[in-house]
């Protein structure tokens, strides 16, 4: 996983999410209550940013709040969770990525399908991407 992904908060505007896209190389930011409790509410995507504030014409700089663009429900693992239980809910819910919280909902992580693929072999690396994009 890679451990302790910068976040945002519902404050933060478009432009500074896709900025922490930019300087991280990341598609996905986790939204946090605040940057002291990390506790997740929701993530916003690249494709989040596209379909709902560009598609839509809006102005980035303008939307302070992202409550209306993040995807919530998310879905989480714990920090201990086996890689074969976090590679099945990615199956499950057609997601490439995890956000891994603590028993606080803190966000202590993000799991990518990359990340599982690292440790699988070939056939079952091919599995895991049907699944998740079927």
């Amino acid at each position: 996983m890679t451990p302790m992904p910068d976040c945002c908060t519902l404050d933060d505007s478009a432009v500074e999410v896709a900025r922490v896209m930019l300087q991280r190389d990341v598609g996905v930011v986790p939204i946090v209550e605040s940057q002291d409790s990390r506790r997740l509410l929701g993530v916003v995507t690249d494709r989040d940013l596209v379909l709902r504030v560009m598609a839509e014409g809006l102005d980035p700089n303008e939307v302070v709040s992202m409550r209306d663009v993040m995807s919530d429900p998310v879905i989480t693992c714990g920090a201990k969770d086996e890689l074969a239980s976090v590679e099945k809910l990615m199956k499950e819910h057609h997601v490439h990525r995890i956000v891994v919280i603590d028993d606080q909902r803190s966000v202590v992580g993000i799991v990518a399908v990359v990340d599982v693929a690292r440790t699988l072999d070939e056939e079952r690396v091919g599995d895991t991407v049907k699944g998740i994009i079927r």
